[in-house]
């Protein structure tokens, strides 16, 4: 009688109370697997009176313990410690630790388990920026991805909500609100309020939580950022968009003999590293090393017709090609203004006219010489005459 009372005593004295809890974490990152507080309602179980042993539970191996007598055992693993509280830090995460971990304590009789299981957050944001220019793409994706190894399940237990972010890179800098993620039973990016997106009401049907299909355009220019919110802590990702604009200092249509600048830019102050190189239909013009931090001008002093065609603006940076945009240049011969040639045509026919007078008056006043000549002539004649009839004597 007394060992079937026995019995059942000791299996609840060592029956152990076990949860598990999901932890995100980033390769070469740190995390912390928080170890539970045990409490009696009398208040008497102290800290230091807790034996706490880690294990990586798919193995069941003795990681790193502490108990009261040798304080902190650590084992081989020279990238786990404990806390103040004993919780266990992870430092930096690799790829081999997104398994199931197990924290054991024992106080007087009785011993608490709980597991860990380890997995990945959102991908690392890019380590350069996306490049792009309005000449090479219609749209760009911005990258944001959990990892695909996460269930469903535990997302959506675990997972509370998102947002997509952004802040220009021009003034003002304000951050504005792009999407916000809806979660549910479908789970799906909504348009944030005043927000005018592209990209809302499209419904999460796997691990990608990207902006797809963005239009590319100057005003995209600025920092996208990805935020995730769990039950324990929030996490986010930072993506920086850059895009590339080569632009003439006037129409695209110019004539021969004029002069004329073609600027590429990113519309700021250029990273340190980055080089730009030309590309023209014929030899391009000297490059314009005095141009300003965040400009490249090629400056064509007098346009010629075989400079017609594409003009590229290449963006460089450690011989890596990291976008383009170009434009055409249509050259057509100078036209000739209208009113010079009126002008010129009414001073042909002034000049005509002048000369029609000129010759006019030269010929009548040749004749009246010739008239009077002739009257003086005849004058002169009937002078010398003797008069005719009978004189006196």
């Amino acid at each position: 009688m007394l060992g079937l009372i026995l019995i059942p005593l000791f299996i609840t004295v060592l029956k152990a109370q076990e949860s598990q809890e999901v932890i995100y974490a980033q390769v070469g990152g740190t995390v912390t697997l928080p170890r539970d507080k045990i409490e009696r309602k009398d208040g008497n179980i102290k800290t230091q009176d807790i034996y706490v042993n880690w294990f990586l539970d798919s193995e069941n191996t003795l990681i790193i313990n502490r108990n009261p007598q040798i304080s902190i055992n650590k084992g081989t693993n020279a990238r786990v410690s404990l806390s103040a509280d004993f919780s266990l830090q992870i430092s930096p995460v690799e790829e081999s630790d997104f398994v199931i971990w197990r924290c054991e304590q024992h106080v007087l009789a009785r011993n608490y388990k709980k597991t860990y299981k380890l997995y990945k957050d959102l991908a690392p944001s890019p380590a350069d920026p996306i490049y792009t220019s309005i000449s090479q793409s219609s749209t760009v994706s911005i990258p944001c991805a959990l990892s695909s190894a996460i269930p469903w399940s535990v997302l959506n237990e675990t997972l509370q909500g998102g947002s997509w972010s952004f802040t220009p890179l021009s003034e003002p800098r304000s951050p504005l609100s792009l999407l916000t993620l809806n979660v549910g039973s479908v789970v799906r990016w909504d348009l944030a309020n005043g927000a005018n997106f592209t990209d809302g009401k499209r419904v999460i049907t796997n691990h990608n939580l990207s902006i797809q299909n963005l239009p590319v355009k100057e005003t995209i220019r600025g920092v996208y950022k990805c935020s995730l919110k769990f039950n324990t802590k929030t996490i986010s990702r930072e993506v920086k968009v850059e895009v590339l604009k080569v632009s003439p200092s006037g129409s695209l249509k110019v004539f021969e003999g004029t002069r004329l600048n073609v600027t590429c830019s990113l519309g700021h102050m250029n990273t340190a590293g980055l080089e730009v190189k030309w590309t023209c239909a014929s030899n391009c013009p000297p490059f314009n090393h005095k141009s300003p931090p965040h400009l490249s001008v090629l400056s064509f002093p007098k346009i010629r017709m075989q400079d017609k065609g594409l003009v590229k603006c290449e963006l460089w940076k450690n011989s890596q090609k990291l976008t383009s945009a170009q434009l055409y240049l249509r050259v057509e011969k100078a036209p000739v203004d209208i009113w010079l040639c009126v002008a010129i045509g009414s001073g042909v026919v002034v000049f005509i006219l002048l000369v029609a007078f000129a010759i006019i008056y030269i010929r009548r006043h040749k004749q009246m010489m010739m008239y009077r000549r002739r009257k003086t002539r005849f004058c002169c004649c009937n002078n010398n005459k003797q008069p005719k009839g009978f004189y006196k004597t």
